[in-house]
C-alpha cells in the first residue's frame, strides 16, 4: 500500500476525504488541509491562516487553533528547509495508510516478519524475532512497523528495535493507572 502510494496510484485527497474522521481530525481540519494541498506548488507550501481564511468561512484565529492541533496531535509538521519554512503532510498520510491497512487486511495478525528482512536486508536472529513479536502483542501491528521504519528512516534493527521500545512506552496505558471508581 506504502509504494502504491508513493507512485501516486492513490489519490492522496480521495484517501484523506474517505477516511479523515477515522484518524480523529473535524471538518475544519479536513478543509484547511485541502486547501493547502490544493494551493501548494514547488514555489509555496506553505500558507498563513489569513491567506487559507480566504476560502473558508471560519477566521484566521480558528484556523490557527486547527492547525496549532494539528501539529500538537503530530498529524502534521513544520520543517526548516533554508530559510523557508514547509508544511510537512507526510505524518497525515502515514497514519492514514496504517490505518486502512490495518482495517482492510490482515496485516496486524500476520506473523510473517520477513518483511523486516527484506527492508533491511538482513537476516534476523531469533531473539529479534521475538522481541518484534512481543512489540505485535503490545499492538505495534505490521503497517505501523512499515510507518515507523518510513517515518523515521530506520535503516537497520537495531534503530527499529529502539524506535519499537520508545513507541510501545507512549502507548502503553498500565490497568493500575485507571481510577476505576470515578469512572
Amino acid at each position: 500500500m506504502f509504494e502504491l502510494f508513493k507512485s501516486g496510484l492513490i489519490s492522496k485527497k480521495a484517501l484523506l476525504i474517505l477516511n479523515y474522521s477515522k484518524i480523529k481530525i473535524n471538518e475544519n481540519q479536513l478543509a484547511i488541509i485541502l486547501i493547502i494541498m490544493e494551493l501548494s506548488n514547488d514555489d509555496q507550501k506553505n500558507f498563513t491562516p489569513s491567506q487559507i481564511s480566504e476560502h473558508m468561512m471560519i477566521s484566521k484565529e480558528e484556523i490557527e487553533k486547527e492547525i496549532a492541533d494539528l501539529l500538537k496531535n503530530r498529524i502534521i509538521k513544520l520543517e526548516q528547509k533554508g530559510k523557508k519554512t514547509i508544511l510537512n503532510l507526510t505524518p497525515l498520510f502515514n497514519r492514514l495508510l496504517v490505518d486502512f491497512e490495518e482495517r482492510h487486511s490482515n496485516l496486524g495478525q500476520d506473523n510473517n516478519y520477513t518483511f523486516v528482512e527484506k527492508i533491511f536486508n538482513y537476516k534476523l536472529n531469533a531473539e529479534e524475532i521475538e522481541k518484534i513479536e512481543n512489540y505485535i502483542e503490545l499492538g505495534i501491528s505490521k503497517p505501523k512497523i512499515m510507518s515507523l521504519i518510513d517515518e523515521y528512516k530506520i535503516n537497520n534493527i537495531t534503530e527499529l528495535l529502539k524506535k519499537l521500545e520508545e513507541n510501545s512506552k507512549k502507548s502503553s496505558v498500565k490497568i493500575t493507572m485507571y481510577n476505576w471508581l470515578n469512572d
